[in-house]
């Protein structure tokens, strides 16, 4: 029986390697593919690592010293272009990496939310060949960093729910202390870490000890930027566009999209204050976006729901320019793929036995990230680090359904109680 259960698990582990070589080749080919020039926010962060290498410090092109999350720039970025004179293509190769990464989390993720080995290895799949993912690879976007460190988080939860080792739990602290600098939003996953420990079957003292713990922890990982902040810019602020986003998303002109700075009743204002002071600019805008919310609260209400849509919209839209044929199908098989995912994990909260801790998870993770959001303005691209939970669940109801699903169980009933007692 044990060598039978060891030749399955090995059998897995080749699925899951070629699994993992797939997703590397097509993010590979993709990278071959699209040899796109930065835009937007990818200057932005390339220009922060370049002038950080360089040493300017930590300032972008238009000379602000902490508009932009730091962390995908300090940790990915900087360290691309220090070996490689600003390569394009070196960054890239780090953003496959992190794919890699992220297609292994997504097998530890469902693993440890209890799916079977073929659920498991569905979900790495889904993600591997996600199409989304694979052309976000050629982007100097902070969701390529975002992404794996979501899936630790959320690991770390449902580990956590089981049993909250010191180990895990300072892990988890740190993951979020470098969330915070790559991207606050994923902060919101603090709600997931919350129920976790309160279903870990620990005495209530040490639950509040791994929570203290956490804090602590990311306190430190974030400590040097914060102080970095306060003798900079005089405030110890993680970033100063918080109010900027919070007003574009709440204002006379806004549509729960991404709009310019310069259509809102700020517009003409903004260039002069924002140079002026990075962080009294944001706090100007954030209390004209609270403002508005206050005075129009069903307006409020509207946006937020128009943003929850536009969230998880289907990716019908037409690229910028002419597009090629490959790239016309590209986004029809992302689009199919993308309603596919959806579905799918949908249809786990209809399947009445999928009911349990590790899915409720998963699910508190999705609608809290959303929930972020609609606070703010809606891009497609910041869908991207979440899509993964989605790709879990929808294997989890996939595992559910599917024949195959029954004979393995009856194949390897032993197997599979074997891994839920690892669980």
């Amino acid at each position: 029986m044990h060598f039978a259960h060891t030749t399955s698990r090995n059998r897995e582990y080749l699925f899951l390697a070629a699994i993992l070589a797939g997703g590397i080749l097509l993010r590979a080919a993709v990278i071959i593919a699209m040899p796109v020039a930065p835009i937007s926010d990818e200057l932005a962060y390339q220009s922060i690592a370049l002038n950080l290498i360089h040493g300017h410090g930590f300032v972008d092109a238009a000379g602000n010293r902490a508009f932009y999350n730091v962390g995908y720039s300090l940790f990915v970025l900087a360290p691309a272009f220090l070996i490689s004179a600003n390569s394009l293509l070196v960054a890239r190769i780090l953003n496959l990496l992190l794919g890699g990464i992220s297609i292994l989390l997504c097998y530890a993720t469902a693993q440890e939310a209890g799916l079977g080995r073929t659920g498991r290895l569905l979900a790495a799949a889904i993600w591997a060949l996600d199409v989304s993912a694979s052309v976000y690879t050629v982007y100097l976007a902070k969701e390529n960093l975002m992404t794996p460190l979501m899936l630790g988080v959320i690991w770390c939860a449902l580990r956590m729910m089981k049993s909250p080792s010191w180990k895990v739990v300072a892990g988890c602290g740190a993951l979020f202390g470098v969330l915070a600098l790559v991207g606050n939003a994923a902060l919101c996953l603090a709600s997931v870490v919350v129920v976790a420990l309160y279903y870990a079957p620990v005495y209530t003292r040490r639950k509040i000890a791994a929570s203290v713990l956490i804090v602590l922890v990311a306190a430190a990982v974030t400590a040097p930027w914060l102080a970095r902040n306060r003798a900079v810019l005089g405030a110890p602020v993680l970033n100063t566009n918080g109010g900027f986003n919070l007003y574009l998303g709440n204002n006379p002109a806004a549509t729960g999209q991404f709009i310019s700075i310069a259509e809102t009743p700020q517009g003409k204002n903004w260039r002069g204050m924002h140079k002026a002071s990075e962080v009294q600019s944001s706090e100007t805008l954030k209390r004209d976006a609270i403002a508005w919310i206050e005075s129009h609260p069903a307006r409020f209400l509207s946006l937020a729901l128009h943003k929850a849509a536009y969230f998880w919209a289907p990716p019908i839209h037409e690229g910028k320019g002419h597009e090629s044929k490959t790239a016309r199908f590209a986004r029809v098989v992302w689009t199919i793929q993308f309603i596919l995912i959806v579905a799918a994990a949908i249809a786990s909260l209809l399947l009445r036995r999928l009911w349990n801790k590790p899915m409720a998870i998963l699910w508190i993770a999705v609608l809290s990230y959303t929930a972020v959001h609609m606070l703010f303005y809606v891009i497609i691209r910041y869908r991207m680090p979440i899509m993964p939970m989605m790709g879990i669940l929808a294997a989890l109801t996939i595992e559910a359904i599917v024949p195959f699903r029954r004979l393995s169980v009856r194949r390897s009933a032993g197997g599979r109680a074997d891994d839920r007692e690892r669980a």
